[in-house]
């Protein structure tokens, strides 16, 4: 190896190490102030079956419909509550407690969005009351559509965050590869393709790097993948093409947060939701993937924090 090339490449190793430290250390600040917001944090299931994570403090409450990690895991036996807990807390203005609601672990067979919602419902009435704000992230944003159609009672304020009407083409091409991998137990490459994909490869490259670390413990943390796919059959049939019908019932004011290289929705998608919404807004960030809510915690926080803040919910269409 000559000297110009043994420079080049500790030069390139140089920057790699020294990109992968910030991206660590950003990581670790952002899951820390996150934390630190979250005070507390509480697990247990609501009625006994549905799994909820508890932080923050404040006179205003909101309720958080997770995404589709919640239909792979039970959510209040996360190895890592806080850090759930810490990632909405970044996203919530001061003053807000919070509940994040996950899925049954062993759902009906008959499991749909309109048995989520009934029992979504139940519960908050029940054990938890109107909360002032419905954030739907991801697969829970179709949750929280049908949610707010068809209870307008239970919700001042929604916000769709990652998620929309349907998916994607490239959506639904990601959602067929993990059919696959759920046929056969394929663990490591159903979280792969669900969480590799932040903008920023630094971020991505430490993902990596915990996978490998956690490879064989990976199954341990996961519902029996025979549950997840039935679950998957029933939620994505004929029954999910009804999603728009609910979109347009939607009264409460309506706020849509995605970036525009989102892998599940993208920008086509998310502003089709927006105009289903009557009124809805919607923010969406440039170059920005399904990861935008980590990556740019700072700046979807404030998009949310002026949207709690508006007087009516009417307004254009914004681009960041």
């Amino acid at each position: 190896m000559s000297a110009r090339t043994l420079l080049f490449s500790l030069v390139a190793l140089s920057l790699a190490l020294g990109g992968a430290s910030l991206a660590w250390r950003h990581l670790e600040v952002s899951s820390g102030q996150g934390e630190v917001r979250a005070g507390r944090v509480e697990t247990g299931l609501l009625a006994g079956r549905i799994p909820y994570i508890r932080g923050g403090s404040g006179p205003r409450h909101a309720v958080v419909f997770f995404g589709g990690n919640a239909l792979f895991k039970r959510l209040d036996k996360s190895s890592d509550p806080g850090r759930h807990a810490g990632q909405i807390a970044d996203l919530l203005p001061e003053g807000f407690r919070f509940t994040i609601i996950g899925y049954e672990e062993v759902p009906p067979a008959d499991y749909t969005l309109d048995t989520i919602v009934r029992d979504m419902a139940a519960v908050i009435r029940a054990e938890i009351g109107k909360p002032d704000l419905v954030i739907g992230v991801s697969f829970g944003g179709f949750v929280a559509q049908r949610f707010a159609a068809e209870h307008p009672d239970l919700l001042d304020r929604l916000v769709l965050l990652v998620g929309g009407h349907r998916f994607s083409e490239e959506g639904w091409a990601a959602m067929e590869r993990q059919f696959q991998a759920l046929e056969t137990g394929d663990f490591h490459a159903l979280v792969t393709d669900s969480v590799l994909l932040f903008r920023r490869p630094w971020y991505n490259w430490l993902v990596r790097l915990k996978l490998w670390k956690d490879r064989d413990r990976l199954a341990s943390e996961f519902k029996d993948p025979k549950l997840i796919l039935r679950s998957y059959r029933s939620l994505f049939s004929e029954d999910f093409a009804r999603n728009p019908d609910f979109a347009r019932r939607i009264a409460a004011p309506t706020l849509v947060i995605g970036g525009t290289a989102d892998q599940f929705f993208g920008t086509r998608v998310f502003r089709e939701t927006a105009e289903m919404i009557p009124g809805a807004r919607v923010a969406l960030f440039e170059h920005e993937t399904h990861m935008v809510p980590i990556e740019r915690s700072g700046d979807v926080a404030a998009v949310v924090a002026a949207f709690l803040a508006e007087g009516s919910h009417a307004g254009p269409v914004e681009d960041r």
